[in-house]
């Protein structure tokens, strides 16, 4: 079979470059010569979707023969220095997958989408006398009021600066429960939690520790950062779910009304709540500086829940085959107002790219539903599209995560995600440090929280 869809490319591609290039072009006036003059679209993908993406792009290129896509697959760490270098050099892709938490770092850099594009056509017609006929189409790309209603929440709120969008997603991701159901059973817990004090509960009878107190099964991975993947959605998570507004505009709210006398703020509450599963003198302790990455520990069989995404899926079926493990959604401190996080991609095009027209149309023709629905399929990714998830939620891989993506959020816009992240991380750890003697561990606390709001504030 791929013999086979090979030869086909390399004939396409002939036919493609004789009809363009060649005797096909004879009685072609010079503006239709120039608007089917071969290029190419550089796109760049951080998440790993690059074959999805190949897939669309051969579909695209049989519509419009002209257009050539090569995509190429970039680091997460690497992806700001090389496109800075890139750009620099005028050498920068055309498209780039933007996580919504870099939108604003990159806003500058980043085309606005037009209301409409112009791409050209071009076919053969006649079996014994071929002869080329070059067609313009006007394709509109998707209204604001389009998005607002057809996508979840978080997608307008994240995409959309001003008047102006800044991209499309083809999926939208949320953080959700995986389980080692083996290590639930022997611990007698029949049903995974759904609440928060189940959690507790099941995290307690699953924790199992040595003679010395060394944890030899931790229940969760918990309390910390560094060495807890998703930390930074996982507070965000706890802290939406016990009513904080995490940040409104511009400026960072979740610490809003906390002083001295406030030791019943709901930050502080979370806080707590996180940081008694990192504390030994603590009956939910499970988690500690010394223990390995949170994903590895899971797929070692060595953590009963790990708190992840719909894309660990096939990283924690690689690492840890032997593991027999399932997937809820994400217990819920009030189930009748449910908060979730949302992890997502959208597709943008780049300020600088010469071909600006083709590349908007790109992401247009890859984010139409049936390609989102396709896309979906190929990478285990929910919709971002409110109708496709009524299907999806009754998915056994993907419902998990299609359930919550209606209620999921994204709320760091800021320019700088990484410094943001860092500022809980060092949150976390001085959270769990000894108080002095003469010192007050409500102000102590309130201090440390302070500084991260002001670390975070700074990145807005």
């Amino acid at each position: 079979m791929k013999l086979i869809n090979k030869r086909y490319l390399i004939i396409f591609s002939l036919i493609s470059i004789f009809v363009l290039t060649g005797l096909g072009c004879k009685g072609l006036t010079q503006e239709q010569q120039e608007a089917v003059k071969p290029i190419t679209i550089n796109y760049w993908t951080v998440y790993n979707d690059v074959d999805a993406l190949r897939s669309f792009a051969v579909s695209y290129q049989n519509l419009h023969s002209y257009v050539t896509i090569k995509v190429k697959q970039v680091r997460y760490d690497e992806f700001d220095s090389l496109f800075a270098n890139a750009l620099a050099d005028d050498n920068a892709p055309d498209i780039v997958s933007m996580h919504p938490r870099w939108v604003n770092k990159y806003l500058n850099r980043l085309d606005p989408m037009p209301d409409n594009v112009q791409v050209t056509n071009v076919f053969t017609e006649g079996e014994f006398k071929p002869k080329t006929v070059i067609s313009t189409e006007n394709n509109a790309m998707p209204t604001i009021d389009y998005i607002k209603k057809s996508y979840v929440t978080t997608v307008a709120q994240d995409i959309i600066v001003g008047d102006k969008v800044y991209g499309l997603p083809l999926f939208m991701d949320t953080l959700a429960m995986y389980y080692n159901v083996e290590l639930l059973d022997k611990a007698g817990i029949p049903i995974p939690p759904k609440t928060w004090d189940e959690f507790s509960s099941a995290v307690k009878k699953s924790t199992k520790y040595d003679r010395d107190g060394n944890i030899i099964q931790s229940g969760v991975a918990l309390g910390l950062g560094e060495n807890i993947d998703n930390s930074f959605d996982i507070i965000s998570l706890l802290m939406m779910q016990n009513s904080l507004i995490m940040s409104q505009g511009d400026r960072v709210t979740f610490a809003n009304g906390l002083t001295d006398r406030s030791s019943d703020h709901p930050v502080l509450q979370t806080l707590q709540f996180y940081s008694d599963f990192a504390r030994p003198t603590k009956d939910v302790y499970s988690w500690n500086a010394k223990m390995a990455n949170s994903l590895d520990e899971f797929a070692r069989g060595k953590s009963v829940f790990y708190f992840g995404f719909a894309y660990d899926l096939p990283r924690l079926k690689a690492r840890g085959p032997q593991i027999k493990f399932d997937i809820e959604p994400v217990p819920q401190l009030n189930s009748a107002d449910p908060s979730n996080v949302a992890n997502y991609w959208v597709e943008s095009v780049v300020a600088k790219s010469q071909h600006k027209s083709e590349a908007w149309d790109f992401v247009r023709f890859i984010t139409l539903p049936e390609n989102v629905e396709k896309y979906s399929k190929k990478t285990g990714q929910p919709s971002p599209l409110r109708e496709q998830l009524l299907v999806q939620k009754e998915d056994v891989n993907i419902g998990p995560f299609a359930l919550q993506a209606i209620t999921a959020e994204n709320w760091y816009r800021g320019k700088n995600i990484i410094s943001a992240e860092k500022a809980f991380d060092e949150l976390f750890s001085n959270y769990l440090k000894p108080v002095g003697e003469k010192e007050s561990e409500l102000k102590r606390n309130i201090g440390l929280i302070g500084n991260a709001v002001k670390i975070i504030q700074q990145t807005m």
